[in-house]
This record gives C-alpha cells, structure tokens and sequence, in this order.
C-alpha cells in the first residue's frame, strides 16, 4: 500500500481583529492599508490616522455594543468542520488531508503559513472570498510566483473564482430560503409585500480620486455580474417570500467613487417607508466579520424599518463545508496528477 500524500489545506481569508481593544484593531488596519497601499497610493499618515480613527470607534462602540467580530473564529470554526469531513471522505484513503486557518490581516499569516506546509506534498489554498482581486487571490499568487519555480507551482493549487461556479447559485438559494422561511414563521403578521431582502456585496472602487478608472484588479466588474446573477435566481426561484430583493454595497468611500447602490443609500431610501420587515443577507462573504455583524442594528437605528434581521453569512454550514471539500479533493487530485 503506498504512503498517503500530505496536502496542506490552507483556507485564506482577510482576518479581523478578535476583541475591541485599541492596539489589536490598529495593528490588524494597519496590516489591511499597507497591503492596499501595495496597488494604490496611500500615504503613510493617511495609513495611521484611519488606523487610529477605525480603532476608536470600535472601541467607542464597545462601550454600548460589546459585540467583537466572529470572523477567525468562524474561519477556525469552517477550518475544523472541513477537516472532519476530509478525513471521513473516500479520498482520505489517498491523502493525509491538514486543514489550517491563515489570514491577511492578522496572525497566523498567510505567508508564514504557506511557507510551513512548503515541504508537504501540495498545498491546496482557497481564497475565502467570492470574489478575487488584486488584495485578496491577487496576493497570494503574486506572493507565490515570487517565492516558487516552476516546479514548485505545480505543487500549489489556489482556488478562487467562487462566482462564476453555478453550485454557488444553487446552495445560496437553498441556504437563504431556508432561513427566511424560518424567519417568516416569526413574522405572522407581515405580509410577502412588505418584506424585504437586502444582498450585501463587498463594495468595490469604481474611479479614483481624479475621476480614472483603478490601475489594479478590484473585482468590480465580476462584483456585480455576481449580484446580478444571484438577484436574478433568487427571484425566479418559486420559494421566494420577498416583495423586493436589493442589492447593497458595502462601500469604504475613500479614494474616489464607489459601486451604488450604497447601504447608506438604501437605508435612506427605507427611511420614507413603513412597517416593513428587511433582512439582511452577506452573500458577499463566506464568514461574518466587522463589515455584516452590525448592519441591522445600523438599519434599525437610520430608517423607519419596523423589523431588521441579519442571516448569517454561509459561515461553517454543511452544504458549503460539503462543496469546499469537493473542491479541495479535486484539486489534491489535480496536483497528483502533475508531480
């Protein structure tokens, strides 16, 4: 019988600050700007005060809101739920599957992570995010076409373009209309009409300061044939219990000109209506973090809304854990196949 092949499994993904003490979050902003700085121009002063800003105000919010962002817990969380189904897959018999947790942002580190499974038999990295850029799959394989042969590639697949893949489409409906059905048992009393779906994506630069379009990859383009795609399904879709389905960015607004509709845009816009029930759904990300945890309190607190309900990202849940590992062993199979 021959010896299992070991491949590292690394989920990749931006990484938060885990407690809302000042010096975490300034390290963990810091870490994002300088990364940014990488493919546009941001000042270092700039660098800090945002740093300082953003840190403050997290730690201000803790005072009535105690609430720290899930993200690496929830990435470590994704990390041991992939692992016990890769080890109880046919495929384990083959390889000797470890799954490990790396971030951008914050420790452990991607880089530093990639370099200690260097000597395994592949490396399997999956960009966690829908959508690639040039800070997120970008990074990393310009990290790894720096630091690796040619021989050495072969021995890595990344995994990225998680939107343009028709299962995504499918477990997203599944997933959405099972909470929502689950949310409209609790609201009897409000009518399909009246209820409302707001799709939160990752919002992108569209121009920069002087009007020109980005000199680097910001996934605007796929962004929104993203929302596009899965606004179009989820209405089709006979299950549908929404009156209105929305699409909503969750833009910076630095630097230039961001996608529209914005989440300030669209909550003023419900500012003007009520008794309506909205939820809230991150299909832009594949964990909860700083940028979805607070956006229906935000919403509640900014319009008249009488209900807002955040559904939490896809997170650790069985069908993306199944279709993760789908992907991760072909991809293992794939690089066995090239060596």
């Amino acid at each position: 019988m021959q010896p299992k092949q070991k491949i590292a499994v690394i989920l990749a993904a931006h990484g938060e600050a885990e407690t809302t003490r000042f010096m975490e979050n300034y390290r963990v902003t810091r870490q994002t700007l300088g990364h940014a700085s990488q493919v546009m121009p941001i000042p270092g002063v700039l660098q800090h005060t945002i740093a300082v800003t953003s840190s403050l105000k997290k730690l201000i919010r803790s005072r009535t809101n105690p609430e720290c962002s899930p993200h690496n817990r929830i990435t470590r969380d994704q990390v041991d739920a992939l692992q016990q189904l890769l080890d109880d897959l046919p495929a384990a018999d083959q390889f000797n599957f470890e799954v490990l947790a790396a971030f951008s942002a914050s420790p452990p580190y991607v880089e530093h992570i990639i370099e200690q499974t260097r000597s395994y038999s592949g490396q399997v990295i999956v960009s966690m995010s829908p959508i690639d850029n040039s800070l997120s799959c970008g990074q990393l394989c310009s990290y790894l076409a720096a630091s690796r042969n040619r021989e050495e590639l072969g021995k890595v697949k990344v995994l990225s373009r998680f939107w343009s893949d028709e299962r995504i489409y499918s477990m997203y409906c599944d997933y959405l209309f099972e909470q929502s059905a689950e949310q409209g048992r609790a609201r009897t009393n409000v009518q399909d009409d009246k209820r409302v779906l707001l799709l939160l994506f990752h919002g992108t630069l569209v121009k920069d300061a002087k009007g020109y379009p980005p000199q680097f990859r910001t996934g605007c383009e796929e962004t929104i044939m993203f929302a596009d795609r899965l606004q179009a399904v989820l209405k089709g879709d006979p299950r549908n219990p929404y009156g209105r389905i929305l699409k909503v960015y969750l833009n910076h607004n630095v630097g230039g000109e961001w996608t529209r509709p914005s989440f300030e845009e669209i909550a003023a816009t419900l500012k003007a209506e009520s008794s309506v029930a909205v939820d809230l759904f991150g299909c832009g990300y594949f964990a909860d973090g700083n940028e979805t945890i607070h956006r229906a309190a935000e919403l509640l607190h900014s319009s008249s809304v009488r209900e807002a309900t955040s559904i939490p990202c896809l997170n650790c849940t069985p069908a993306f854990t199944g279709y993760l590992a789908l992907r991760v062993t072909d991809a293992a199979r794939q690089i066995m196949s090239w060596i």
